[in-house]
């Protein structure tokens, strides 16, 4: 006959079973988080590819585009994240509705050399659908029927 184990060996033996499973667990778990380093590269070419972006130059002041900018922005009811008139960075979210998966939306507003004025407008899908707005088109509208100059009749 087998000899009979005590309490304590019984104790140590199923606290490292547990301590197995748990290692185990563990293990598999942090395989789960850290990305797959090929996937990240395909996701973000998939994005970069959906990315649209284009920029205007404007001999109007600084200060006028950026406030027009700022008054489209909020027309049009996008989420701000960031916006800095000093940097002139304005980083913008939409979310998510029926026609659209939702975008990020990048606004840069730089100085240049000759006086005027550069905007650029980036955008992309938050996620790898093509079905945004073509938010270039529709901002660069409001902006520019902004800083028009009024007629009077």
């Amino acid at each position: 006959a087998a000899p009979a184990r005590s309490n304590a060996s019984a104790l140590a033996a199923r606290w490292t079973r547990a301590g197995c499973s748990v290692a185990m667990l563990a293990a598999a778990l942090a395989g789960c988080g850290s990305p797959d380093p090929e996937r990240v590269a395909r996701e973000k070419a998939a994005a970069e590819s959906i990315e649209r972006a284009a920029s205007r130059l404007y001999k109007r002041p600084y200060e006028l585009i950026w406030e027009s900018l700022m008054a489209a922005v909020a027309d049009r009811r996008l989420g701000v994240v960031q916006a800095d008139a000093a940097s002139g960075v304005i980083e913008l979210r939409h979310g998510a509705t029926a026609t659209s998966p939702g975008e990020r939306v990048d606004i840069r507003v730089t100085r240049t050399v000759e006086g005027a004025v550069r905007v650029e407008i980036r955008s992309r899908p938050l996620i790898g659908l093509a079905l945004a707005p073509d938010w270039q088109r529709l901002l660069f509208g409001d902006l520019e029927q902004r800083i028009a100059p009024r007629r009077t009749p």
